[in-house]
């Protein structure tokens, strides 16, 4: 830690007031926290006598000592690494805005002419040359600019005798003598200008020489906007833009990306004044001609696509070795896979963890979503199997950026030692040795299946595939050209082993031992190249697995309890931390306990054991709710409600044909009743069926339940009938239905056999 501390901040003895100002600004417990109180500390535990190495005067005004960092307790050794490692994320930061500023600068150079480009690249050398020569002879810059100005009049001088010499003219003796002088201009260890490098920076046909005011202009509008500033202002040119065209970009440079014509069209309909009327031609050539391929689509196209057509900067990683960053990203796989509950299609998440270095996939982890339990399991697999690496770089997804992940005291990041780091929004450019892995491995799994739904499938056997899996599973409750979990997990597998025994294009070349030829390494070869020259990786210990692992959250313990996911656990060694704050940590599948630890608040870390606090039960629920039947609750819900609000607008669909509006009520016109007229009473004959009874059907057999159906079907295979199949058929797609037969000692899969000949 003090060699890392060093390196980070390269000050080796701090002064007695700064030891006191970091022990108040951290709180360090039991350390003083005035200069004074640092004195008479130093004193008593003998620093004073250890010598000039760990303890000196203090050089310039006033004295007083400085006391070397290895001094110093625990606690504030971990407080300086602690401002070390942010003064280097503040100047990482501050170099990645640098590096924006360069993107930009070459944005604008980009737009430059040939000559303009020439023209600012001459100057730049200049002043780069004048600030190289003061440098040299430890002087300002004034006094490099002022033997500039010189040495460029003594090479005009030069020049201009050597053109009379040419010519034939007479030169004198002091002439003849000044031409075997060398000149600081030319002079390596001078200004080393050619000269024809100042013809081109002063950009003027009628003088070569650059004057003293042009220096200096050039070198307030360098220091002020960058190197971009020193071209030249193009001049203007007399073919100016029609003056409609921007009121013709208002209709062109959207995102629907019309056509010109349509544009053009759409504009005029505005009925603009004469003067700010724009013919197709007009536009063709502006467009064609005075715009380049940046400027013309600006408005139709985002930043995000225009990034596309800009310059980049490429990232290296030569220098680096295994787990120094680990870059994560997850994925949603383009192939059907059965549920391993509900065995219905699924399209599951793979999360991926690669090593930077060695573009070594070190851990996967599969699941349902991109969340936080699937980033731990896949990170979790990493630094078991590779090793814990410094520095974890992925995106700003909800499964990286959340509490587990980065909170100060309980955060998975800060127990294990690693700084996180996240690339900017819809920069996925920024994250391509992730990205580009996500689609050579695993899009080429997904294209192995059957069940592929890639945006290149084929239509029509897409189609088919859909209608054949959807039917299996409405008629037997699952479908065999669906792979299972298991046999998906194993392909995962074997697809990550293979592609880690591949030769990768971005890794170091050497000579093959067995074939003689020369070949890039694979992720597996260039980790065992960099094992060979002495790496070892930060491995984890194999008891720590699966507590380090484990997320911890801040609980307040109330008479021997504390609360979780809504659970009350107890246990009678909490007694004395009542009214105190403690870790408790919990596993993603198991509810019945937690882990509760004490809280350092100096490290600010999980501390000592106190017990392993069992469920006792509270108000809510009856049973332990754990943190993955939770999560499985609430998706069902939310499904549950999605599907009854689609079948209530599918009602209300059904319903609106006969729903009417009612009409205004109208006038009925007055008549009068006639008289009522006497009805002729008539015999009522009484109808006798004198026919004998028919004999009376044999009753159809009931069932009091599905699985007493089930039951009898397996006995009666013959005297099932169809809509008795249809009955069967649809338990068998439910998974409640399959659990019941299963525990009322129904062959499931002999029933699917018997349906199956029944159809």
């Amino acid at each position: 830690m003090n060699d890392m501390y060093f390196a980070s901040s390269g000050q080796e003895f701090l002064s007695a007031r700064e030891i006191a100002e970091l022990a108040k600004t951290r709180w360090i417990a039991g350390f003083p926290k005035t200069e004074r109180g640092v004195q008479i500390y130093a004193r008593n535990c003998g620093w004073v006598g250890l010598g000039k190495h760990l303890c000196r005067k203090r050089s310039g005004r006033g004295g007083g000592l400085e006391y070397h960092f290895s001094l110093l307790p625990a606690g504030i050794r971990t407080a300086l690494e602690g401002n070390a490692t942010k003064a280097a994320i503040a100047q990482r930061q501050s170099v990645e805005i640098d590096l924006d500023q360069r993107r930009l600068d070459a944005l604008k150079a980009s737009t430059l002419s040939p000559r303009a480009r020439a023209v600012m690249e001459a100057r730049a050398e200049i002043l780069t040359s004048i600030e190289g020569y003061a440098i040299a002879n430890n002087e300002k810059r004034s006094w490099a600019l002022a033997r500039f100005l010189t040495a460029q009049d003594a090479c005009m001088a030069r020049q201009e005798i050597e053109a009379r010499r040419d010519q034939g003219g007479v030169l004198t003796a002091q002439e003849v003598l000044s031409l075997a002088d060398p000149l600081l201009l030319t002079a390596p260890h001078g200004f080393d200008i050619d000269p024809a490098r100042l013809k081109l920076a002063n950009d003027r046909k009628a003088s070569a020489s650059i004057k003293r005011s042009a220096l200096y202009e050039w070198f307030k509008a360098r220091d002020t906007a960058g190197v971009v500033a020193l071209a030249p202002v193009p001049p203007k040119t007399k073919d100016k833009i029609h003056p409609g065209f921007a009121g013709f970009l208002k209709f062109y440079a959207i995102g629907s990306k019309p056509t010109m014509t349509d544009a053009l069209g759409e504009y005029l309909k505005t009925n603009p004044a004469p003067d700010m009327r724009i013919t197709l031609s007009q536009v063709q050539h502006i467009l064609r001609k005075r715009l380049n391929n940046i400027e013309k689509n600006v408005g139709r196209e985002g930043l995000l696509t225009l990034r596309a057509r800009l310059p980049y900067v490429t990232r290296t990683t030569d220098d680096m070795w295994p787990t120094t960053a680990y870059t994560a990203d997850g994925k949603t796989f383009d192939a059907e896979i059965a549920d391993p509950v509900t065995h219905r299609p699924i399209r599951p998440e793979i999360t991926t963890i690669m090593d930077v270095a060695t573009r070594k996939i070190v851990g996967i982890s599969l699941g349902r979503s991109e969340n936080q339990r699937s980033v731990a399991e896949a990170l979790r697999n990493a630094c078991v199997g590779c090793g814990i690496p410094a520095i974890f770089y992925v995106d700003r997804g909800p499964g990286y950026k959340n509490k587990a992940m980065d909170a100060d005291v309980s955060g998975l990041m800060g127990r294990l030692g690693i700084t996180k780091t996240h690339a900017r929004p819809y920069g996925s450019q920024a994250k391509g040795l992730i990205e580009r892995p996500n689609a050579t491995v695993w899009d080429t799994l997904a294209k192995r299946l059957p069940t592929y739904m890639g945006k290149d499938m084929d239509k029509e056997a897409g189609d088919k595939i859909h209608k054949i899996t959807r039917h299996e599973i409405k008629e037997f409750g699952r479908s065999r050209h669906l792979p299972t979990w298991q046999e998906f997990v194993k392909l995962c597998e074997d697809r990550v082993e293979e592609y880690n025994n591949r030769p990768h294009g971005s890794l170091p070349r050497f000579e093959d031992p067995v074939t003689g030829r020369w070949r890039t390494m694979s992720p597996n070869e260039a980790w065992q190249a960099h094992a060979a020259s002495g790496f070892e990786p930060v491995s984890v210990e194999a008891g720590e697995v699966d507590d380090l692992f484990r997320p911890y959250e801040i609980r307040t313990c109330l008479r021997a309890e504390v609360k979780w996911n809504t659970n009350t656990y107890f246990h009678a060694d909490l007694e004395p931390y009542h009214e105190t704050r403690v870790m408790v940590g919990y596993d993603y599948h198991q509810a019945d306990k937690v882990w509760v630890r004490e809280f350092d608040v100096a490290t600010g870390q999980p501390g000592r054991l106190i017990c392993v606090a069992e469920f006792m039960g509270n108000a809510e629920r009856y049973f332990p709710l754990s943190f993955e039947e939770k999560a499985l609750e609430t998706r069902t819900n939310t499904r549950k409600q999605r599907l009854e609000n689609k079948i209530e607008a599918v009602e209300d669909e059904r319903r609106a044909p006969y729903l009417v509006e009612q009409e205004s009520a109208f006038e009925m016109p007055v008549f009068e009743a006639r008289d009522p007229e006497a009805i002729p009473s008539e015999r009522v004959q009484l109808a006798v069926d004198n026919t004998a009874p028919k004999p009376a059907a044999r009753a159809r057999r009931t069932f009091n339940s599905d699985e007493e159906l089930a039951a009898w079907a397996l006995e009666n295979p013959q005297e099932i009938s169809r809509k008795q199949a249809d009955l069967l058929r649809d338990c068998l797609s439910r998974s409640t239905a399959r659990e019941l037969f299963r525990l009322s000692g129904i062959d499931t899969e002999a029933l699917r056999t018997l349906l199956r000949a029944v159809a």
